[in-house]
């Protein structure tokens, strides 16, 4: 049924869920792959990285830490020819979610991709806030997997968020990063 969802982005996330919730390897693998066929009919680069997070969650939840490891490859490479900081930072927040389940070296690559485009400034040269608003809440999961980049990280935000995170930091330190990623969520 997944399969005939017309629209990709959704046809990609439906695919996704069914993968998670089939105990079948060889149906899962298929499904997997065609959420990230899916995911590639769209036209713009933070829409492709954005979706993908399903199925790139998906493998990392099966445990296949190669494979999560070139589609991670693949879609920073994607995600490295998006202009906006802003949209390279909603995509990448998402790839770090889904990688949250994944290794820390997997999950530090996407990390530190991440925090660069949440403290690129604007073409105007304006401050991000979007990007301020993620670090602020990814914070606290960044810190448990590189404390050093947090900390430069909090130097990075508004005095305020940076007193407000540092104090969620401490307080979450003990939360499992995937529930304080939860994100994508496959509970349907």
């Amino acid at each position: 049924m997944a399969r005939m969802i017309a629209d990709p982005w959704f046809r990609c996330q439906a695919l996704s869920i069914a993968a998670v919730h089939t105990s079948d390897r060889r149906a899962r693998d298929r499904a997997i792959s065609d959420a990230f066929a899916a995911a590639n009919e769209l036209n713009e680069p933070n829409r492709v990285v954005t979706v993908s997070a399903w199925p790139v969650k998906a493998l990392a939840l099966t445990g296949d830490d190669k494979q999560v490891e070139r589609e991670v490859t693949r879609l920073l490479g994607l995600i490295s020819r998006e202009a906006s900081p802003v949209r390279r930072a909603d995509a990448l927040r998402y790839l770090f979610g889904a990688v949250s389940v994944s290794t820390v070296a997997i999950a530090r690559r996407v990390v530190n991709e991440f925090a660069g485009a949440c403290v690129a400034p604007l073409a105007s040269g304006k401050r991000n806030g979007k990007g301020e608003s993620h670090l602020e809440e990814c914070l606290p999961a960044i810190a448990q997997i590189d404390r050093e980049l947090a900390a430069g990280l909090l130097l990075e935000l508004s005095p305020a968020r940076s007193e407000r995170t540092a104090r969620a930091i401490e307080v979450k330190q003990h939360i499992p990063i995937a529930t304080l990623l939860w994100w994508p969520n496959f509970d349907a």
